[in-house]
């Protein structure tokens, strides 16, 4: 008589949506903002009821994911949306790339009261107007991001003004951000929309003098020593700040510890300035090739994210 193996008896099938509360929002904890809105969150209505847990939205971080950059700019602000009304006014950071806009940030401003953090990485649709009235409007607010799109020196004077102690500004711009071409776009445009683009011959154009290109060259730092005397962290690569502006941030935010100035191609540091610098905790000079490791001074990538498989 032939005989056959008994069969192992069949494993109980795990009814996942049975989880309890809290370890289900321990799982949700290690998951990004944008994995509970698009996927977790929506698998059943227990995992719906812990992804509207608030303490889950404390901490929002839009940053670093290929829906970003696949998703409209309407689609992620309606998500942020989401994340911020289910902070329930306890959220604490907001860091975001790309898809930010003035409407959005208006949103934050009158819903987020907690807020200590707010990082934009190359958002481009948002007005001065709107991010220093997020700063207006959260006491508890000591950081700003703002990079990949340079912003007028007026607006961190406005910073200053409304949180006076602000504890980090981080206004990178990309590797080779030429400040000059820049305004002589937008002085092109200017002279297109008047209806003036034909350029005079005759017209003699009046040679700047060094100490108005200095001066102009340093608008930003002079706008930050002046204004943001409270500041340990600054990010400032790629700035077209001289030796002239360094002092003036040194002498102007005597907490500092933390400094970016790499990529900045107008800071020829002579040994004074570089025994200046050499005081602080962390800092990344022009040109500087072994940098000592600082997560402060992590930098998110303009494009960091996006998923270049299907080009």
């Amino acid at each position: 008589m032939d005989q056959y193996p008994i069969p192992l008896p069949k494993s109980p099938v795990r009814d996942w949506s049975q989880l309890p509360l809290d370890p289900l929002s321990s799982i949700f904890m290690k998951l990004g903002a944008i994995e509970i809105l698009m996927s977790a969150g929506l698998v059943c209505r227990s995992w719906l009821a812990a992804a509207r847990t608030p303490e889950l939205w404390r901490f929002v971080d839009m940053t670093r994911h290929k829906l970003v950059f696949l998703k409209n700019v309407g689609t992620m602000c309606a998500m942020a949306k989401v994340a911020i009304d289910r902070s329930g006014g306890r959220m604490e950071s907001f860091w975001a790339q790309q898809f930010v806009t003035s409407e959005l940030l208006d949103y934050i401003a009158s819903r987020a009261n907690s807020l200590k953090s707010i990082r934009l990485i190359a958002c481009l649709y948002i007005s001065d107007t709107s991010l220093v009235r997020v700063a207006e409007k959260c006491p508890l607010l000591e950081e700003i991001e703002c990079s990949y799109h340079a912003r007028p020196a007026e607006f961190y004077g406005y910073v200053g003004n409304v949180r006076p102690q602000l504890k980090r500004l981080r206004i990178h711009v990309e590797k080779g951000y030429d400040s000059d071409e820049i305004e002589r776009e937008m002085e092109e445009e200017r002279r297109q929309q008047l209806g003036s683009d034909e350029e005079d011959e005759d017209e003699e154009t009046e040679e700047e003098s060094f100490e108005a290109w200095e001066a102009r060259k340093n608008k930003d730092a002079f706008a930050i020593a002046e204004s943001l005397h409270e500041l340990r962290l600054l990010q400032m690569a790629g700035n077209s700040l001289t030796n002239k502006g360094l002092y003036a941030i040194l002498d102007g935010c005597p907490h500092l510890e933390c400094l970016d100035i790499s990529s900045c191609s107008n800071l020829p540091l002579d040994n004074k300035l570089r025994a200046r610098c050499a005081r602080l905790k962390h800092v990344w000079l022009p040109g500087q090739l072994n940098r000592v490791r600082c997560p402060d001074l992590h930098v998110i990538r303009e494009h960091e994210g996006e998923d270049y498989s299907n080009i």
